[in-house]
């Protein structure tokens, strides 16, 4: 008999076929929000048997299939069943969320704890702070990369918080990428470690599931975090709910459906509201005043080293104009972000004279990695951004009492009196 278990989770769909319980194959597709798309790419890759029977599970994206569905809990008990082991309970490590399942000594779960909607301890919240340092999840293959790296402590009560904390460690040299890695790992462990405690579960056996299972530094850290618990990770424990889920189909499936009654016809919208663009005539755009670099002029060097995105400005001394300049990602590395800044900077002044001609006077640095841009440029000249929003902006327009600034990683209020800021607040975003 063929079975097929989907699971539709937060961040990805996992798929499992079996044949006489045996597996066919298994597999774990990202769905970046479109789940149809996803069940799709796998359906349109392989030709599933005549009468196979279907269970689906997971969040509210299992509505969208025209077949049976069920909760994960019962995948969960359907595959404790069929693998009996007497876990005291199972961690489900997903990607938006963490729960732990309690068992009995029947395997049947009778109560499960899990955290707040914060996405600290995560699996996409940790594939995020991966991309902002430009990094992907291959990294935890790489130990030489990791080999001297240390677990630092981290803000662990809310995510925005620990971004600062990661973000601002590596701005001020203060921790390496591997180092910003381990202690990522190390406070997902962390997280899981609370929640098995609050159930009461400080030994026995705990099976972990999810994409998280399959960090072995997380699983490191949690075996020095409950030294008396033994953590079983088994081999399909990525897709241990889908699994769950084919087991289910034999006896509570539906017939796998054509794919043209294969999804129940839906609608979703939002409300708009009225374009920005009718706005226009109350918004004043004041365009940045540039001009061509010489050889004659003196030049100052102005460096934004922020915490998601680098930049560099090149103005002459006396009119304060703009003649080069360059936007850049900072991918936790500052250094490395200013020297690509440079090298475009140059490229531009290199496209109408000779760079040994040009004269730089003075060089200042703001933003989160001012003081550390400060130090490699050589240069005392390190103001923070309350100070260099304030001068650029009086510059520009000298009228202006409130300034409000997006950033990658805050926002910011100044409120400006005779062009010197008296008051601001400041969100970490």
């Amino acid at each position: 008999m063929y079975l097929l278990g989907i699971n539709i989770g937060s961040v990805s769909v996992k798929f499992v076929y079996l044949n006489n319980n045996s597996i066919i194959f298994n597999k774990l597709i990202a769905h970046e929000g479109n789940i149809i798309d996803a069940v799709n790419s796998v359906f349109n890759s392989y030709d599933f048997a005549p009468e196979t029977k279907i269970m689906v599970t997971g969040n509210e994206g299992r509505f969208l299939l025209n077949v049976n569905n069920t909760p994960e809990i019962n995948c969960i008990e359907e595959y404790l069943k069929k693998n009996p082991k007497n876990y005291s309970a199972v961690v489900s490590m997903g990607g938006e969320d963490i729960v732990v399942y309690i068992c009995d000594k029947n395997q049947k779960i009778y109560d499960s704890i899990s955290g707040s909607k914060c996405a600290t301890g995560t699996g996409e919240f940790f594939k995020q702070q991966l991309g902002r340092m430009n990094m992907n999840l291959n990294v935890l293959k790489d130990t030489d990369f990791l080999e001297n790296c240390k677990a630092q402590k981290l803000s662990k009560r809310c995510s925005v918080f620990m971004k600062s904390d990661c973000t601002h460690r590596l701005n001020k040299g203060q921790a390496s990428k591997g180092d910003i890695v381990l202690s990522l790992c190390n406070v997902m462990a962390s997280k899981i470690s609370e929640y098995l405690k609050k159930a009461r579960i400080i030994n026995g056996k705990v099976l972990l599931s999810g994409g998280l299972s399959q960090n072995n530094y997380i699983i490191n850290y949690l075996k020095e975090l409950l030294p008396q618990v033994d953590f079983f990770v088994p081999e399909n424990a990525k897709v241990m709910e889908a699994y769950g889920a084919a087991l289910l189909a034999e006896t509570q499936g539906s017939i796998l459906p054509k794919m043209s009654n294969f999804f129940k016809s839906h609608n979703i919208g939002f409300k708009k509201y009225k374009g920005l663009k009718k706005l226009d005539d109350m918004v004043e755009y004041i365009p940045a005043h540039t001009s061509e670099v010489n050889k004659d002029s003196e030049y100052i060097l102005g460096i934004d080293g922020g915490s998601t995105t680098t930049k560099v400005c090149l103005i002459d001394k006396n009119t304060k104009e703009i003649v080069a300049h360059y936007y850049n990602r900072t991918h936790g590395d500052p250094v490395n972000a200013l020297l690509t800044c440079l090298k475009e900077v140059v490229k531009q002044v290199e496209n109408r004279m000779s760079i040994e001609d040009l004269k730089i006077c003075l060089i200042s640095t703001t933003g989160s990695s001012r003081e550390l841009l400060g130090v490699f440029t050589g240069t005392q000249a390190v103001y923070n951004e309350i100070m260099a929003h304030s001068r650029a902006t009086a510059f520009y327009c000298d009228d202006v009492d409130t300034i409000f600034e997006i950033g990658g990683q805050d926002a910011k209020y100044i409120y400006l009196r005779n062009n010197v800021a008296v008051d601001y607040a400041m969100n970490e975003a």
